[in-house]
This record gives C-alpha cells, sequence and structure tokens, in this order.
C-alpha cells in the first residue's frame, strides 16, 4: 500500500554534538578556532623578543667597549697631567677674575714658566709669589735636570737660582727656586 521511501541512515560528521549553551563546549571551540591564532602571535612576538635580545646585547657590549676604551685614554699618564695644567689654569683665570684690580696679572709669566719646563721633567706643584718661583718636578733622568738647570742658570730673567736633588727608589724629586729678576 503506502510505501514509504526508505532514507538511509547516516551519521554527519560535521554537525556540531554538542548544545551551544554549554560552557566547555564553547570554550574548546574558541580555544581551537581562535586561540590557535592568538597562541601563533605570542609565539612570534617572543621570537622577535628573542632576537631582538641579541641585538640590543650586541650594542650594549659595543657600548661597553667603547667606554673602556675611553676610560683607558683618560688613564693615560700624560693625559692626567695635561688635565692638572689646564684645571690649574682654570683656577689661575677665576682667580685672575677676583683678584683684576687689585694685582698685578702674571698669566703670561706663569704660562712661561710652566712651558719652559721640559717634557722629561713631571711637575708636581708650581708657586709664584711676588717674583718668587718654585717647583717640584719628578724625573727618572738626571740629564733632563742639568739641562734644565744650564736654560734657569744661563737666562737672564731669573736670578738666585738653587735646585735640590732628592732620589727616593728610581724616583728623582728636584725642587726648584728662583727669583724673576726685577727688570721682567
Amino acid at each position: 500500500m503506502f510505501k514509504r521511501d526508505k532514507q538511509p541512515k547516516s551519521i554527519n560528521f560535521l554537525d556540531a554534538i554538542y548544545s551551544p549553551s554549554d560552557v566547555f563546549a564553547n570554550a574548546y571551540v574558541w580555544l581551537v578556532e581562535i586561540g590557535k591564532y592568538l597562541l601563533i602571535v605570542v609565539q612570534i612576538v617572543v621570537l622577535v623578543v628573542f632576537f631582538w635580545r641579541f641585538f640590543v646585547d650586541k650594542k650594549n657590549n659595543d657600548l661597553t667597549e667603547e667606554i673602556n676604551n675611553k676610560v683607558v685614554l683618560l688613564s693615560n699618564e700624560s693625559w692626567k697631567r695635561n688635565a692638572i695644567v689646564f684645571d690649574n689654569y682654570q683656577s689661575l683665570l677665576k682667580d685672575i677674575k677676583v683678584v683684576r684690580g687689585e694685582q698685578e696679572i702674571n698669566s703670561t709669566k706663569v704660562s712661561e714658566l710652566v712651558n719652559g719646563i721640559p717634557s722629561t721633567l713631571a711637575l708636581e706643584s708650581f708657586s709664584f709669589n711676588e717674583g718668587k718661583v718654585n717647583f717640584v718636578l719628578k724625573t727618572f733622568n738626571l740629564d733632563a735636570v742639568n739641562n734644565f738647570e744650564n736654560t734657569l742658570k744661563n737666562n737672564p730673567d731669573y736670578e738666585d737660582i738653587k735646585f735640590s736633588i732628592n732620589k727616593e727608589e728610581g724616583d728623582i724629586t728636584v725642587r726648584v727656586s728662583f727669583n724673576l729678576s726685577s727688570t721682567n
């Protein structure tokens, strides 16, 4: 009589089995569909930061090396000596500014005296007061001291020249005192 069409029974694997109101199922779907892309983005960010760290570390190492090279340059003995000389010049210029109206300005004489010291003699201290000059010099070469003494004694601008030499453990300390002649 009535024939029914037989429908074949099948399972559809593409349809969701869970209900849309199930929280755990929704979280699982979100993790599978959206979370994997979020995870990929996070991994890319981590890799970028990882490799950026190598770049920043290289820059830091280069900067540290450059700073260390400049520290070595600034620890050089001649640099220190020049820094002391220029510091003394700055102090002298400040003093000149203060006493400009009250005292005779002797900066050219001081410059002449300091520049007259040979480079083989290291200036330890210097004083100049009312035409009286005192040096304390350090060296390891007595010939340089003899040449400096002869230079001072042969200069008519200097009088009453006295040298005192003291030798301690290879270093020679020389104390020099003289007066500027009154014609100066």
